[in-house]
């Protein structure tokens, strides 16, 4: 009898760690840079078709986002568990990941560290690119890493 409970208490416990796994973040368990046209040309996507951003303020395979108060509320950093992986026409040498002060790995295109919006609510939407917030500039990028303003 005792083996039995403990086989139903496992089985319970292993599914309930599954669900979690399930319910994190996208971006928590693994990033994918890709491209998708709009109408400022092709930039920069994650996985779910959203823009991804680079600061003017951050210097190369730095994210100076981390050091400003509130900054990575509004732009969240685009983080992955392991390598991030790269879509069709991108190549992946030119994608890498930094680490953050709490641990997290924030992904890199062109050793330019890569962020979302929290005021992005569809695929696609570009209406951001160009914003001027905490202290520097927030564009999109082409898919050879050029800023798109």
């Amino acid at each position: 009898m005792k083996r039995i409970q403990t086989l139903v208490a496992c089985l319970v416990l292993t599914g309930a760690g599954l669900a979690a796994l399930a319910a994190m973040p996208l971006a928590a368990q693994a990033a994918t840079v890709e491209t998708r046209m709009t109408e400022r040309g092709t930039i920069l996507v994650n996985e779910a078709g959203f823009t991804l951003y680079m600061f003017t303020s951050d210097k190369k395979h730095r994210d100076h986002c981390v050091t400003v108060e509130k900054c990575t509320t509004f732009w969240p950093p685009l983080t992955t568990m392991g390598m991030p992986t790269v879509g069709m026409g991108l190549k992946s040498k030119w994608v890498s990941t930094i680490m953050l002060p709490g641990g997290e790995k924030q992904v890199t295109f062109k050793k330019k560290p890569l962020y979302t919006y929290i005021g992005d609510s569809m695929p696609g939407q570009t209406s951001y690119i160009g914003a001027f917030a905490f202290g520097g500039y927030w564009y999109g990028l082409s898919a050879k890493g050029k800023p798109i303003k």
